[in-house]
């Protein structure tokens, strides 16, 4: 029984994620530009509560922390399309452009004086809670990522590299205070998770299938299943904006 759960989940994840490449890199014009990101965050969440209900059927330590990993790179494949792909400009490999603030903190003031609700919800928020899921995915996988110093190891080189990479490629622009926003929201998301011991509870919802019996988890598992295939249709047919 076990391994049949086992194929049915990887299965359904590869296609899942080549779905999903499929329509970033090549149905891009279609399904994925100049929409909004609503869709790429549901896809890659339905995804993940497929990969969790099979966690809770297979019920063992070594597949629970698989799926801190796979939570991972499917974050890491929605990082990607946001910050690279989705509402952005076509990709352009030549010169650098720099077209944002090198003074700290100057982009942030002017967003606060005359930059719009919206604007500063997209500019100042999003980009305070971009690296937040990063953060928290590093903490579930080791607890050793509870210090900030070595959070920040990995953390701090993925800003930096998003920052330049938009500017040699021309899907954004190089800004310290983007660098600033992203590192500073998950100092205060660390510090608040760990301040109050709220990690250590959370972790525990990952690591456990709450003693369900086997019928309610089966329940779950193929209700998860039938929500990834019902919305990949959905997808194909044109019907989610």
């Amino acid at each position: 029984m076990n391994k049949r759960i086992t194929l049915i989940k990887y299965s359904i994840l590869i296609i899942n994620i080549l779905i999903y490449i499929y329509l970033l890199f090549i149905g891009v014009n279609r399904f994925i530009y100049h929409v909004s990101y609503f869709k790429c965050i549901l896809f890659m969440l339905l995804i993940s509560a497929f990969v969790y209900t099979s966690g809770l059927l297979l019920k063992k330590e070594k597949e629970y922390k698989i799926n801190i990993v796979i939570y991972i790179i499917l974050y890491l494949l929605l990082l990607i399309s946001v910050t690279f792909y989705i509402g952005r400009d076509s990709i352009k490999f030549y010169n650098w452009w720099y077209s944002g603030q090198s003074t700290p903190f100057a982009t942030i003031i002017n967003q606060f004086k005359y930059g719009s609700t919206n604007s500063i919800l997209k500019n100042i928020i999003g980009n305070s809670v971009m690296i937040i899921p990063l953060s928290f995915l590093l903490m579930l996988k080791n607890l050793k990522y509870k210090n900030i110093f070595k959070q920040s190891l990995i953390t701090i080189p993925i800003i930096i590299c998003i920052e330049v990479i938009q500017a040699f490629t021309h899907t954004g622009t190089f800004d310290i205070d983007d660098i600033i926003l992203n590192y500073l929201g998950t100092l205060i998301f660390t510090f608040l998770i760990t301040r109050f011991k709220l990690i250590d509870k959370i972790r525990n919802l990952f690591f456990t299938d709450f003693n369900l019996n086997s019928k309610l988890k089966y329940i779950m598992f193929y209700f998860s299943l039938a929500l990834v295939i019902f919305f990949d249709i959905l997808l194909f047919l044109g019907r989610i904006n």
